[in-house]
């Protein structure tokens, strides 16, 4: 059993009772109950996800609330954080609410709406910050943006300041990237389009750190894809600046090469970088400078991701295959410790958003995931609407095996 919230990785039995979890067990296992072997496999607190793309409301033809939130508990992910680029954006406190009492009344996975930081995500004007928090809600974003200019992300930063708030920034220097398509070298000139280069990144990266000086916020840096921008938060966090960050299982696993045989379902932003990048990547999540892992499930219908790389949106789905590529690029191919693993997918994005840091060892409501790391299996797609995954047809190691959210099953 793998508790990151105790720092304990031991062997021994879970009982599932009445809706709860106990861990350990006292005394013998009741002689009527259902027994599992689960010798190898993981188990481990509910998993949070802190980027994810619902596409609820208005693009019910690429993901619904139940279709999202069902992929969700596939991948075994429990806390769904949901990025507010829909249409509308979530910059309204009564949208985010109707949204939350859908959420409810499917009873799936739980939702953390993360709303954006400016009206409509699109810079300038702020979005009634201290509303949002009185329903709860710490963490921001303009997701798929920066949060710009200049003057509102210091603005945003201090306002948060006041409840322990975060913004969750999506670094990107439009100046630098504005019509890029994939990574900028090789892979861009033998597909004749223009590229993204990491400078792009890792300058949003420095401008952020810069601008959070100061402010008393907090900064979390979302899906990080090259080398340079982890060491630039790495750094600003050992001086005492309260900044974190995460990276997504693509960007572990992928190098641009996939974009050049798989077309748009490797198109994403940012996109996949050189295998010089990927490597070092992993290198420094082992190495303990990333915080968390994300999937930045983002959803399209195959109509639009039929339109060419030019044309086609950013985006590829994850939750599924959050964990099995995860553990596969982290532990078994980098070494880390299953429960470092463990952690960056439940208690450091739950710090992040603001929640209690799953624990097994409480007697609240159960939530869990039994992971057989040595399971192989093909991703052929599963409850998502949306097949545009760079992993489709693959075949994989580690798979899901039974999520339990607030004592109930799911297979």
């Amino acid at each position: 059993m793998l508790n990151p919230a105790r720092g304990t990785d031991v062997q021994g039995d879970v009982l599932l009772r009445g809706g709860r979890v106990e861990w350990p067990v006292r005394g013998a296992l009741p002689e009527d109950c259902r027994r599992l072997d689960c010798r190898g496999f993981w188990v481990l607190p509910g998993l949070v996800d802190m980027h994810v793309h619902l596409r609820t409301p208005g693009m019910p033809e690429a993901e619904t609330l139940e279709t999202g939130l069902r992929a969700a508990l596939a991948g075994g992910v429990v806390v769904v954080g949901m990025m507010p680029n829909t249409n509308p954006p979530l910059d309204d406190p009564a949208l985010v609410e109707s949204v939350l009492r859908r959420a409810d009344d499917l009873g799936l996975a739980e939702v953390v709406p993360i709303p954006c930081v400016t009206r409509g995500g699109r810079g300038g004007r702020l979005t009634d910050l201290e509303a949002f928090h009185s329903m709860g809600i710490r963490a921001f974003s303009d997701d798929g943006r920066p949060v710009l200019p200049d003057e509102a992300f210091r603005e945003a930063c201090r306002r948060v300041s006041r409840f322990d708030g975060v913004i969750v920034e999506h670094p990107e220097n439009p100046d630098l990237s504005g019509g890029g398509v994939v990574n900028s070298g090789p892979v861009a000139d033998l597909l004749g389009l223009p590229g993204i280069p990491e400078e792009s990144e890792w300058r949003d990266v420095a401008r952020c750190v810069s601008l959070l000086e100061g402010t008393g916020g907090r900064l979390h840096l979302t899906h990080l894809s090259c080398p340079e921008s982890v060491r630039i938060a790495a750094s600003a966090a050992a001086r005492g600046l309260p900044v974190t960050c995460d990276v997504t299982p693509h960007h572990l696993a992928l190098n641009h090469d996939a974009a050049a045989v798989m077309g748009t379902r490797a198109k994403m932003n940012p996109p996949l970088r050189s295998e010089e990048s990927r490597r070092e990547l992993a290198r420094l999540c082992s190495a303990g400078m990333v915080q968390a892992v994300a999937s930045d499930h983002a959803p399209h219908t195959r109509e639009a991701k039929e339109l060419g790389m030019a044309e086609a949106p950013f985006g590829v789905i994850g939750l599924e295959t959050l964990l099995p590529v995860t553990a596969d690029v982290l532990w078994r191919r980098s070494g880390m410790p299953p429960l470092e693993v463990a952690a960056m997918l439940t208690t450091a994005p739950a710090s992040v958003l603001g929640l209690p840091a799953p624990d097994l060892s409480r007697e609240d409501p159960g939530s869990l995931v039994l992971f057989d790391p040595a399971g192989e299996w093909e991703y052929r797609g599963g409850f998502s609407r949306s097949v545009n995954s760079p992993f489709l047809g693959t075949r994989l190691t580690g798979r899901v095996v039974m999520t339990v959210f607030r004592g109930r099953v799911f297979r």
